[in-house]
């Protein structure tokens, strides 16, 4: 009994190491994909809108071993909730339009990609700011391994007339005591079921951008980062939050900066 009791446990060892040099042999600091990885997966690279170069103090030139990259790093990095409201980051590679995706089997499952793990986010009516509160991406315990590219469209949440009324103040109320507060004093929005809830009740609005708003484009390569105490997080990545006119981080979203800096250093963190 002892015996299979240490081989077990022995198994059971070798696999997690197995996993994690799997970790660590993977090239997991945000690459953008190369011409011919976006072509595959169903998005035309000559389309594509602000994409990264290497120049644009977003990114840096590098080397990745693996061809499904192109020799140019992502540093600019954002937060942002996930379905759950867990903390996440991610990168944004560039903007697609709907011409953007190529006109076969690859495309359409990119589109189909693209409304099954939206990026939500909050343009600010109310400051000079582009934005009110960090993103929320819907994501499920299929987004890594069915989105490679980090495919999304993007949904602008926007609250309606309706949180004048006596519900609408009711439900605002509640969501600001759990959340906090965004940019614009509005309450902020963390999670996929918040989400549905606000819209279902009328209390928001999603719409997906025009090619003429700034900022945003239809749709977005917006890949989140899944190991980011692995390196996913580089030492010279950039955190780019939602900040007051004075520069500082919200306090709701004071999180973000801790986590991040955590992950800088190669830490887990909780």
């Amino acid at each position: 009994m002892k015996t299979k009791l240490y081989i077990a446990g022995l198994l059971s060892l070798l696999l997690a190491v197995s996993s994690h040099a799997q970790i660590i042999a993977e090239e997991l600091r945000p690459f953008d994909f190369s011409d011919k990885y976006y072509q595959v997966n169903g998005v035309i690279p000559s389309m594509l809108i602000g994409r990264k170069n290497g120049a644009d103090k977003e990114s840096v030139f590098d080397f990745a071993n693996d061809r499904r990259y192109s020799n140019v790093r992502i540093t600019a990095t954002f937060p942002g909730y996930d379905s759950n409201g867990a903390t996440i980051f991610w990168n944004y590679y560039a903007g697609v339009s709907k011409a953007g995706f190529t006109e076969d089997d690859s495309g359409l499952y990119a589109v189909e990609l693209a409304f099954s793990y939206p990026l939500y986010v909050f343009p600010s009516v109310m400051t000079k700011e582009p934005y009110r509160q960090a993103a929320l991406v819907r994501t499920d315990g299929s987004y890594f391994d069915k989105n490679d590219l980090g495919i999304a469209a993007v949904h602008l949440v926007a609250y309606t007339d309706r949180i004048f009324t006596r519900d609408g103040r009711a439900a605002l109320e509640i969501l600001a005591k759990r959340n906090g507060v965004s940019l614009d004093g509005t309450p902020i929005i963390r999670t996929a079921n918040e989400i549905d809830s606000l819209l279902k009740q009328g209390l928001i609005t999603l719409t997906q951008p025009s090619l003429d708003e700034p900022y945003q484009t239809p749709f977005a390569i917006a890949k989140v980062i899944r190991y980011p105490e692995h390196g996913g997080i580089t030492p010279a990545a950039l955190l780019n939050s939602v900040t007051t006119p004075d520069g500082k981080p919200l306090d709701a979203e004071m999180h973000f900066v801790a986590t991040f800096e955590c992950h800088k250093a190669g830490k887990e963190c909780f």
